[in-house]
């Protein structure tokens, strides 16, 4: 137990460069660190590995805690382990067979391709959060070991910068998951811009990626239109992906292509426009949003902040605290592991 009888749910982070720490991956696990610590029942803490490389870089999630982590890694009765990516090497082989309390585990669809890293620990047992009913029917008919519990990723709506006066960003394209396609896609809109003799002001956001959440956010805020570039599904399926819902948070027109995680919010024709996942196929998808009438536009802006008011942080903190209120319940039942595993 921890202090004044809290049940102690254990983070673990690895970071192994100096810029790691700032993805969304770890912005989600340290919103779920959060949920735990604001919580009158649990008591939130992170063990950093001592091989960790850190910065000053600004972006990085967890470190204000870093001078807070626990001195060492020491799993106690009545903890619970909160995971995600590698964390599971913190556990000693024995321990990852048979963990002594019960892995909370977030975990994506591309973990199940054979040459992701994160794949052979799908088969030790662990109470799973998919960020997505496909995902999780992905997950299920892959076979994970344990559980499956879908609970979406959310923003904080109170931490979204004001909006512009003016937008002054006419198509952003967003790229940092898949640089390449998203120059290739912003070379041919300022092409076609300058021989259509247009004045648009077309932006890119490529990698190395903004000192902050918050920088994005405000770039994000000021486009009329976000061409919203996922990992493609041959590098990898998207857990959720954020920027799409982010966008429609900030009223900004979103064309995003699926990428498994993001099918649940991004619904062609009701808070976006879907084009096919070529560069050919968001070429289109920006024309048909540019050809919309201001009605048809308006549309999608309110179903958007509608779809983002359905993503608020205090529900996701409110499934993150149901679930381990459960947790005991549901690792006692082993009817859901399979224990046989080698």
């Amino acid at each position: 137990m921890g202090e004044r009888g809290k049940t102690r749910v254990l983070f673990h982070r690895r970071f192994l460069t100096a810029t790691a720490g700032i993805n969304g991956g770890n912005l989600k696990l340290k919103d779920c660190f959060d949920h735990v610590a604001h919580s009158e029942k649990y008591q939130a803490e992170v063990y950093f590995s001592p091989d960790s490389i850190w910065s000053e870089h600004a972006g990085n999630h967890w470190l204000e805690l870093r001078k807070k982590g626990l001195k060492q890694w020491k799993i106690q009765a009545g903890d619970i382990l909160f995971f995600a990516g590698g964390d599971w090497r913190v556990l000693t082989n024995a321990e990852k067979l048979n963990p002594p309390v019960p892995v909370i585990n977030i975990t994506h669809p591309r973990h199940t391709r054979p040459e992701d890293p994160r794949n052979n620990f799908l088969k030790f047992p662990a109470i799973r959060i998919a960020k997505s009913e496909t995902g999780a029917k992905i997950l299920e008919e892959y076979g994970v070991n344990g559980p499956i519990v879908v609970i979406p990723d959310a923003i904080d709506l109170g931490l979204l910068p004001e909006l512009p006066e003016e937008k002054d960003i006419d198509i952003l394209v967003i790229g940092r998951k898949e640089p390449d396609l998203a120059k290739r896609v912003y070379r041919k809109l300022k092409w076609q811009n300058r021989f259509r003799k247009k004045k648009l002001n077309i932006a890119i956001q490529l990698p190395p990626p903004l000192p902050t959440r918050l920088d994005f956010l405000n770039l994000l805020s000021r486009a009329k239109i976000a061409v919203c570039i996922p990992l493609q599904e041959d590098r990898g399926f998207e857990g959720f992906y954020l920027p799409a819902l982010e966008a429609m948070a900030l009223e900004t027109l979103v064309v995003c292509p699926h990428a498994v995680g993001n099918v649940d919010h991004c619904i062609d024709g009701y808070n976006c426009i879907v084009p096919a996942f070529t560069e050919r196929g968001l070429l289109k998808g920006v024309r048909k949003m540019m050809n919309l009438s201001s009605e048809e536009k308006a549309n999608l802006i309110q179903n958007g902040l509608l779809t983002a008011d359905k993503h608020q942080i205090e529900k996701e903190r409110a499934a993150i605290l149901q679930l381990l209120d459960r947790a005991y319940d549901l690792w006692t039942k082993s009817e859901l592991f399979d224990k046989t595993i080698e």
